[in-house]
């Protein structure tokens, strides 16, 4: 008789892919605020609601993690990519407080452009996660990773490009301060995805 020492009921999986979730529903959030152009009050708080629940989300996780005597991964890892998932949802929030709080109008070409890539690579990162748990499509799960740090090679491209042109064409100072900070975030949510596609390659290669 084989004994498995594996929970036949592994909820860590089910976790990251609900936080997976809530990340892909706060960046289609911020994606369609900036494209309408504002961020009012109701926007504001449903993206910082999807915040808080990423923070839940990530406090059970860790709390069942401490429960937890065998795990189907390391729990170093469950606990960095839990911490990493949890960050890009930060960086999303961020953005949209200091854009209403600087009142900018977001609908214009970078920072379209900026909202629909971070948009993309929240959803390569869902898919990746989604897959984690099945060895058999370990192949898949690397091909959303390579995905997401394609799209953090373009967001340093729309911010080059972004931060030339703001020095260029405007003449407010305090504008040109305000926009650069914003696109300084938006680059930087798309490399804390990166970090995250890169705490799942390491876990693959270590359980391949």
């Amino acid at each position: 008789m084989a004994f498995h020492f594996m929970p036949k009921e592994v909820k860590f999986f089910d976790f990251l892919n609900l936080q997976a979730e809530n990340i892909v529903k706060a960046a289609d959030c911020f994606k369609a605020a900036v494209k309408i152009g504002t961020f009012d009050e109701e926007t504001v708080k449903k993206i910082k609601d999807f915040e808080h629940e990423g923070d839940t989300l990530s406090h059970e996780l860790v709390d069942m993690l401490n429960r937890t005597f065998i795990t189907p991964i390391d729990r170093e890892d469950i606990f960095a990519l839990t911490n990493t998932l949890d960050d890009i949802l930060d960086m999303i929030n961020s953005m949209a407080n200091r854009i209403k709080l600087y009142k900018l109008n977001t609908n214009e070409e970078y920072m379209v452009q900026f909202a629909d890539t971070i948009d993309q690579s929240a959803r390569a990162l869902a898919n990746a996660v989604t897959h984690m748990h099945d060895t058999k499509r370990a192949r898949r799960v690397l091909d959303h990773c390579i995905e997401v740090n394609r799209l953090e090679n373009i967001g340093d491209q729309i911010r080059e490009k972004a931060i030339s042109h703001l020095f260029e064409a405007e003449k407010d100072p305090i504008l040109v301060i305000k926009w650069k900070e914003i696109y300084e975030v938006a680059e930087g949510t798309l490399d804390t995805c990166e970090h995250v596609a890169k705490v799942i390659e390491s876990i693959l290669v270590k359980n391949g």
